[in-house]
């Protein structure tokens, strides 16, 4: 426990200005859509557009948010191994493409069950779920194998001969700690939009996420 405690907390701190700015960003959003009329009504066109591609949506949103933009951005600083260019994009695509249907899945599952009304105790209740049983059970360990495959050169064998115990006993915990640092309060302003607007929000936030990962990442 020490030591997942100690590898969280080293993961949180690293990710504490790129987090803060990113809670920041959402936060401004939210608060445009509340108090500025423009952006409002900008972000009102949104959901229209979402209901006319229905699960196209969110596979094409994620996919090009998660996956195209910050591979563009690897690509021009020359942060994948020369000859795989494609192999990377096709797995970045598909992985954020297949995530994007998840949590679309996840938002709309959540009003149902906790309805659509922007209030403190809706917030609290979807962003427990979100992160204390979707994180935990699912995104977590289903984002650690994908990774860990994606380290062995997407190679079966060679990921399940180095998956071992301290992999999901000490790793896994590890991101988890990480992941609450940053996600916890960034979820929390997601969900204070209505449903229609939260996906969107999440999609601008994780391609912001992963680019200032990816210049954190660059720089050390």
């Amino acid at each position: 426990m020490h030591i997942i405690l100690k590898n969280g907390l080293t993961a949180a701190k690293k990710n504490m200005v790129p987090g803060l700015i990113l809670q920041g960003f959402a936060l401004a959003i939210v608060l445009l859509y509340y108090f500025y009329e423009p952006m409002r009504q900008l972000m009102l066109e949104i959901p229209e557009f979402k209901q006319k591609l229905g699960l196209l949506f969110p596979v094409m949103a994620t996919a090009f948010f998660g996956g195209l933009i910050p591979f563009i951005f690897m690509a021009v600083r020359k942060q994948f191994a020369p000859g795989r260019y494609w192999a990377n994009l096709i797995f970045l695509l598909g992985f954020w493409a297949l995530y994007g249907l998840i949590i679309d899945f996840l938002y709309k599952g959540q009003a149902v069950l906790f309805g659509d009304q922007v209030n403190a105790t809706t917030v609290v209740k979807k962003v427990l779920v979100d992160q204390f049983v979707f994180c935990v059970f699912f995104s977590a360990p289903f984002s650690t194998v994908v990774m860990h495959w994606k380290r062995c050169d997407f190679s079966f064998r060679a990921a399940k001969a180095g998956f071992s115990r301290k992999t999901f006993t000490v790793e896994m915990p590890s991101v988890l700690f990480a992941m609450w640092a940053v996600w916890i309060p960034t979820v929390a302003i997601v969900y204070s939009l209505p449903l229609a607007l939260q996906f969107p929000l999440f999609n601008i936030v994780l391609c912001f996420w992963s680019l200032l990962l990816t210049t954190v990442n660059q720089n050390d």
